[in-house]
């Protein structure tokens, strides 16, 4: 049968699994630069497949999850429709036609992102105030018409300006080829799926319990955190992220339990000893974990504070798989 989007359904999800990033009505930005899902000129290039595949797969090695199954997250490919029709709905111009393959140099283009591009995405477009554009699901999806288009049009109400009449085609040419340049091969596997084990949730349980000095009461650092673990001291680290980002790398002795699952659990994990959820975003997901805990009764809970890939930077431990 042909799929039928249900627009309430959509807005139920998007409500649940990405306002939290994106803002209540695509207006983005809300946690750690989560772009304008809303904005005329994205959604003008961006065709459903590119909403799906981001939407399904997310943005490996960012705080950008998979949402679908297949990708260990909670979203069956009717509801990752069902959120990119919602989505869809917020287009106010035409779709544009994108241009073919960029015809430029790739190092011709650095000298012009280095003054244009570089401070908001990033040395190697990695992201820094702006999203990373060297992430290899982005540039799987993302034709070199889309990356044109954005530099020439720009994306309104955001600090991503239009360059198209200030630089030559040429220079755009050159630019898009260099941000083609850093595509590497996505090659990953549909997640496997694994049966977390928060029966042994607590790290350390015959260590001491951490003396730990929080940031507005809630928010506990990664040193303070670290420093723990090495003193062998007794808490519980839980990944609230989806799944398929926890199998991928977590902080290492963490449990796997995302944040919507969180409330099925609250009777097994242990009252006695700090919960710390993480996330990457850095608070947006383990906040809400944390939320639902401390509304059911948890005391001795603090969230991460700089989140996980902080944590990754600072070469604390970290594992794979589950």
């Amino acid at each position: 049968e042909p799929f039928v989007p249900d627009l309430e359904r959509g807005e139920l999800l998007y409500g649940v699994y990405c306002a939290f990033c994106h803002g209540e009505t695509g207006e983005g930005y809300v946690s750690d630069n989560a772009n304008a899902l809303a904005n005329p000129e994205f959604l003008a290039a961006a065709t459903d497949e590119f909403l799906e595949q981001a939407t399904r797969n997310g943005r490996p090695s960012t705080p950008m999850s998979g949402w679908a199954r297949s990708a260990g997250g909670p979203l069956y490919d009717a509801d990752v429709g069902h959120v990119v029709a919602y989505i869809r709905a917020w287009e106010t111009l035409d779709p544009v036609e994108l241009g073919g393959p960029a015809e430029g140099i790739a190092t011709r283009g650095r000298p012009t992102y280095n003054v244009l591009c570089k401070d908001c995405h990033g040395e190697n477009g990695e992201g820094a105030t702006a999203l990373s554009l060297n992430n290899p699901w982005f540039l799987a999806t993302a034709g070199d018409g889309f990356i044109r288009y954005a530099i020439e049009s720009g994306r309104t109400g955001t600090d991503m300006g239009a360059y198209g009449e200030m630089l030559t085609p040429t220079q755009i040419e050159d630019l898009v080829s260099l941000i083609r340049s850093w595509q590497l091969p996505v090659g990953e596997d549909p997640f496997a799926g694994f049966d977390a084990d928060l029966d042994n949730a607590v790290l350390n349980p015959e260590g001491a319990e951490p003396m730990f000095a929080l940031r507005d009461e809630k928010f506990v650092s990664i040193d303070a955190v670290n420093t723990a673990l090495e003193a062998g001291e007794r808490l519980v680290l839980l990944d609230a992220r989806p799944a398929g980002d926890y199998a991928r790398s977590h902080i290492t002795g963490a449990i796997s339990l995302p944040f919507y699952e969180v409330e099925n659990f609250i009777d097994v994990l242990p009252r006695d000893a700090w919960i710390i959820p993480y996330c990457g975003c850095p608070h947006a997901v383990s906040g809400q974990a944390y939320e639902i805990l401390a509304a059911n009764g948890f005391e001795k809970l603090a969230i991460l504070d700089e989140g996980f890939f902080v944590w990754t930077s600072r070469g604390y431990p970290i594992s794979a798989g589950n």
